[in-house]
């Protein structure tokens, strides 16, 4: 019941902390301004499944335009979180379409990649739209799937890749979780706990849906012209070494450019650090002016803008080893809890039965903290993972780059230690009620190369 519960507790983490790499918070979707038109739009995928859209185009548009379908970044994200996107695009003669994203509980990119296509299709036979000029534009997620469409239709005349990964998910989400922590402030052990050693974890269990997938396959299959925009200030997807991928990787017409103190949405953001539903600067119509000129037969020689400074460099992380897999850890777990509790449980056995409590002052504490320690870790973990999202993480009150309940985590972990070594010594010297203090020393014995792992007792 202990590691079915632990089980679960963990998998709920995960699933929370696990969400990708998201664009940008939800805005409400601005309204339509009165010089654009918008046609709804059904789109029917390969597996059957009708998803609606919307065709947003300039309303005195004089000739066939070029058409952009906008693809969307991770989440179950609906057409409304690309509006200001669409308008601005739209704003600069090109048809785009927008349209709701398949819901799925774990992305599957190739799935999304058929979906692109069957939209790229529904532009293509629009009206006023010239069938041979219609590319992709998508941000973040969107540049793990786009490729992947790219290759499997001909048709899709052109590229633009938007705050696009070169790395796998894993990699990614691991650097955008160690950029939230260095913001917060926290370094240490900790640090290394909640990322590198969360995601491996996480990865070993099978619950981060295309944690290895590998974008350079796709990438270097490539053949229509791509147009990569990055926030030079991003830091959930690491610009300067995506940016190189793409240099090594793809093969057809590549401009690579680089918007100065842009985020990851590539929006502007508001005096409280929101994001808004304005795009930054220069970058819808460097879009617009890329796009129309592949769209009539002018492809723009190649650009590559000099990387930004990145805040850190990534880290591919190592495959688990079977003693930090997840059930091993979930055991770990589920005997630690049962070894310190146990002391207690048979102490209240015996008194509801009226016998003898022989008590060892040290194995009684050690009863006290060492479940304090593991289930305040877990509580901990399970709290601040939680609080993370697209604008950080709150790791509580710091005290010289430590949150303060994670010292005092420590310093319970430390007692926990030491009580242990004292309980041996007190099995080692009485012989009265050894068999409870030595499931309590079992517990102890195994809490010091746990705590060692998670970072409970290191700096």
């Amino acid at each position: 019941m202990i590691a079915r519960s632990l089980r679960i507790l963990i998998l709920a983490l995960v699933a929370v902390a696990l969400t990708g790499v998201p664009a940008g918070a939800a805005l409400p979707a601005p309204p339509i301004p009165a010089d654009l038109t918008t046609t709804d739009v059904q789109i029917t995928t390969k597996t059957g499944q009708t998803l609606d859209g919307t065709v947003i185009a300039p309303r005195t548009a004089a000739a066939p335009l070029p058409g952009l379908v906008l693809v969307h970044g991770s989440g179950n994200s609906t057409r409304s979180s690309v509006t200001p996107e669409a308008i601005a695009f739209a704003r600069q003669g090109i048809a785009v379409l927008t349209y709701d994203k398949r819901r799925l509980d774990q992305p599957d990119y190739s799935l999304l990649a058929d979906d692109v296509v069957a939209a790229a299709g529904v532009l293509r036979r629009h009206p006023g739209v010239r069938p041979d000029a219609v590319g992709l534009w998508g941000i973040s997620e969107g540049g793990w799937v786009m490729p992947i469409a790219a290759g499997r239709s001909p048709d899709i005349a052109f590229l633009v890749l938007a705050s696009a990964p070169g790395l796998t998910p894993l990699r990614v989400q691991n650097w955008n979780m160690r950029n939230k922590l260095a913001a917060a402030g926290v370094s240490g052990a900790l640090r290394d706990t909640l990322s590198n050693r969360f995601y491996r974890l996480a990865d070993d269990a099978g619950l981060f849906a295309e944690a290895g997938h590998d974008p350079r396959p796709a990438l270097s299959g490539v053949t229509q012209p791509v147009l990569a925009v990055y926030g030079a200030a991003d830091t959930q997807v690491p610009p300067a070494e995506s940016a190189a991928v793409l240099r090594q990787t793809v093969r057809a017409p590549l401009t690579v450019r680089f918007l100065p103190g842009a985020g990851h949405t590539l929006r502007v953001l508001d005096d409280s650090g929101m994001y808004t539903a304005q795009l930054v600067p220069s970058y819808p119509d460097l879009v617009g002016e890329w796009v129309r000129a592949v769209g009539a037969g002018r492809v723009p020689a190649p650009r590559i803008d000099p990387s930004p400074a990145q805040q850190a460099t990534s880290v591919a992380l190592a495959r688990s080893a079977w003693w930090e897999s997840w059930p091993v850890q979930l055991g770990a777990l589920a005997v630690l809890l049962l070894g310190f509790l146990s002391y207690p449980v048979v102490a209240l056995v015996r008194r509801i039965r009226r016998r003898p409590v022989p008590v060892a002052r040290p194995a009684r504490l050690l009863a006290v903290v060492g479940p304090v320690a593991v289930l305040g870790f877990v509580g901990y973990f399970v709290t601040v993972a939680d609080s993370a999202n697209w604008k950080g993480i709150s790791p509580g009150p710091m005290l010289a780059g430590r949150p303060v309940l994670w010292l005092a985590l420590q310093a319970v972990a430390l007692i926990t230690v030491i009580c242990t070594a004292l309980t041996v010594h007190a099995w080692r010297t009485s012989a009265a009620d050894r068999p409870r203090q030595s499931l309590l020393i079992a517990a102890g014995a195994l809490f010091l190369p746990w705590a060692l792992y998670w970072g409970l007792l290191l700096p």
